[in-house]
């Protein structure tokens, strides 16, 4: 899944980070076109056979909650209203009519529900999860950093992305999981743990993100660099550092 490359609008110099974090949904998985097209057929919606188009879709409804949100604090406030936001905004990025849009977003809400995240979120991102291990390779400290359910670690390894510690994947320093630290982006209390286990200035380690919202305005709060996945160049009106591509970072920091 690939797409035309934004420009970074703000420039990284990879001689200034010495450490990379991740988000894991957006970044290394989506969920799976097979999940939202069975919840939208048995719903009696028309659905796309193209995953691609399932793809643009997710990036589209970011795009939506950005639209959506004017502070950081409207994420605590409304978090259950932006990812409605976000799910209605994913329904016409697969172009579901207006008028059906509100049922079509319940329908696989409804399902979501029901399902577990490695069971929803289990489309890989091939050329990010690429990037990603020629970063690891490179000797580049990293960690993760994930609103999630408890589940995170368990999720990386059953995906085969990353483990903490020794074994046969590519190591992480830590997996920091809001379910579990009891904190979420975009609080910035979220890195600390990361950042303290890195052991590098917040400064000089960039976050890897694909939400303004959540992962943008969240480690700037935390004094990181911040550079966002916008393979579909939705952004181009923001400031912040875009990429379309893990491997497009890797490629800049050297890896």
């Amino acid at each position: 899944m690939t797409s035309s490359e934004p420009a970074l609008s703000t420039p990284i110099d990879a001689t200034t980070i010495d450490a990379v974090v991740f988000d894991i949904g957006g970044v290394f998985t989506i969920r799976h076109h097979d999940f939202v097209r069975s919840a939208l057929v048995g719903g009696g919606f028309d659905a796309p056979s193209d995953p691609l188009a399932y793809h643009r879709a997710h990036h589209v409804a970011v795009r939506a909650m950005s639209d959506l949100l004017t502070d950081s604090d409207a994420v605590h406030e409304y978090e259950h209203g932006m990812w409605v936001h976000w799910e209605r905004g994913y329904m016409r990025g697969l172009g579901v009519a207006d008028v059906q849009v509100a049922a079509a977003a319940e329908a696989v809400m409804a399902m979501a529900s029901t399902t577990e995240v490695k069971d929803m979120w289990r489309q890989l991102l091939d050329e990010n999860i690429e990037g990603f291990r020629r970063i690891v390779a490179s000797g580049m400290p990293v960690a993760i950093v994930s609103n999630n359910d408890g589940t995170a670690e368990e999720q990386l390894r059953h995906f085969g992305i990353c483990q903490v510690g020794e074994g046969p994947l590519p190591s992480v320093t830590i997996v920091v999981d809001s379910a579990v630290v009891g904190v979420a982006k975009p609080d910035p209390a979220i890195f600390r743990p990361a950042l303290e286990a890195l052991g590098t200035d917040p400064a000089r380690t960039l976050y890897v993100g694909d939400t303004v919202h959540a992962d943008v305005r969240g480690a700037e709060a935390a004094g990181m660099r911040v550079v966002q996945l916008d393979p579909y160049d939705l952004h181009a009106d923001f400031a912040h550092a875009r990429l379309a591509t893990v491997a497009a970072l890797a490629d800049l920091l050297g890896a």
